[in-house]
């Protein structure tokens, strides 16, 4: 296909259906609507081409009618799941259809004046096989099924010389051409869609990436408030330790000050850590860090936008800051998610310790109202695997049988044996 006769070639011998772009799915209505229609047009092509070349030929050539009927039914059939074979076919209806059409019966039922029906009527399936075979070729390869449909319209036109003149000749070309033109538009047409389609994609994967990084820097930035504060606390007091503590001896106090210089440098790893995570241009975050105490807050928020939320919140005592957070956090993803996707929709909240985690589900019934168009990107239940992933537990989200939704998880608390 780096040439010209290549082209040819690969049309007429050597090309496969598979060397093709697979087809668009350009049908967007009812599957028998479609089959409805295909059924339609092809039952009026049988009738149509039967009744022409039966009365063009004569009764004495039935079986080339149903030759030629069949050469012209099969390339329509053909061209979704085999274009180029299709193609072939309806070269050689067009052959047979050329030959056939300079030996008309003594006395047609018309009369001379429309005897170059025959031909006309034997090309119209030929033209949308044509049509929908290019719009699926790659660049180079529809050079020659144009170059074969270009010639075959020629020999159409000069094998009805004798009988119309040139007129079947121009419009056979005219028709070809506006076809092979029609095809490359819908060639380029199908390559810009699927160009939008990878860029949008692409913009999405992006996006996704983009909001899991922004996830993971909040969770770095939210783990460093907090394990700042307790090595700083732990600092402070190890220095402090040889003044409130009496007879402390040298050994311990030196102790003390190893500990006190290694939890220093574990905060400045943090701080360094959350340096390199943290987007730079994200404003800094000096606001307290939410926990299990806001709770309460967080859900009669939600009631006061119009969610009716049913909450059961129990036994949150004793539990570290660092899961006090992520469990807020998890939390206000979950209520987000039920708002946004099913809007108007009952949500129940339970949230209890028990001896070695902490469990939150967040279930709701159907949306009660349509959902808006793009409300959201798909990246909240993303960031709370994040969270469960970082501190420790499992978590499960998915679709109930009713058309709500239910989010679980189980945090680990750590430090605490169930046995």
């Amino acid at each position: 296909m780096d040439s010209y006769g290549g082209s040819l070639g690969w049309a007429l011998l050597t090309g496969r259906d598979a060397d093709l772009e697979p087809p668009s799915a350009w049908w967007r209505g009812p599957v028998w609507v479609k089959t409805l229609l295909a059924g339609s047009a092809l039952t009026v092509l049988v009738g149509l081409t039967y009744g022409t070349w039966a009365r063009y030929l004569g009764g004495s050539s039935v079986p080339l009618v149903f030759f030629l009927l069949l050469l012209q039914i099969v390339p329509p059939l053909l061209v979704v799941k085999r274009p180029l074979t299709a193609v072939r076919v309806a070269a050689a209806g067009m052959v047979s259809a050329i030959i056939a059409v300079n030996f008309p019966a003594g006395r047609t039922l018309f009369g001379p004046t429309l005897s170059d029906w025959p031909l006309q009527v034997h090309v119209l399936p030929y033209l949308p096989v044509l049509a929908l075979t290019l719009a699926r070729t790659k660049p180079g390869q529809g050079r020659g099924i144009s170059t074969i449909a270009v010639t075959l319209a020629v020999a159409a036109g000069i094998a009805q010389l004798p009988r119309a003149g040139t007129k079947t000749l121009v419009w056979s070309l005219i028709v070809v051409a506006a076809t092979i033109v029609a095809g490359y538009g819908m060639q380029q047409r199908r390559r810009a869609l699927e160009q939008a389609d990878a860029a949008e994609r692409t913009t999405v994967e992006e996006r996704a990436k983009r909001a899991s990084l922004q996830e993971r820097a909040l969770i770095a930035r939210e783990l460093h408030d907090i394990i700042g504060h307790h090595l700083s606390l732990i600092a402070l007091r190890t220095d402090s330790a040889r003044y409130r503590v009496p007879d402390v001896s040298e050994a311990a106090e030196d102790e003390f000050r190893a500990i006190g210089v290694a939890a220093r440098e574990a905060l400045d790893e943090a701080r360094r850590l959350v340096g390199v995570l943290r987007d730079a241009e994200a404003e800094p975050e000096h606001e307290p860090q939410p926990g299990l105490a806001e709770v309460p807050s967080l859900i009669d928020g939600c009631r006061a936008s119009g969610i009716e939320v049913r909450a059961e919140i129990s036994g949150g005592e004793g539990v570290p800051a660092l899961i006090e957070l992520a469990a807020y956090r998890i939390l206000q993803e979950a209520l987000s998610n039920a708002a946004r996707h099913s809007p108007g929709a009952e949500v129940d909240v339970v949230m209890r310790r028990k001896p070695a985690e902490l469990e939150i589900l967040v279930e709701n019934g159907p949306p009660a109202r349509p959902t808006e168009p793009g409300s959201s990107d798909g990246t909240g239940l993303a960031g709370i695997a994040e969270r469960v992933t970082l501190i420790g537990g499992s978590h499960e989200a998915g679709p109930r049988a009713d058309g709500g939704f239910r989010v679980a998880v189980k945090l680990d608390l750590p430090g605490v044996d169930d046995t």
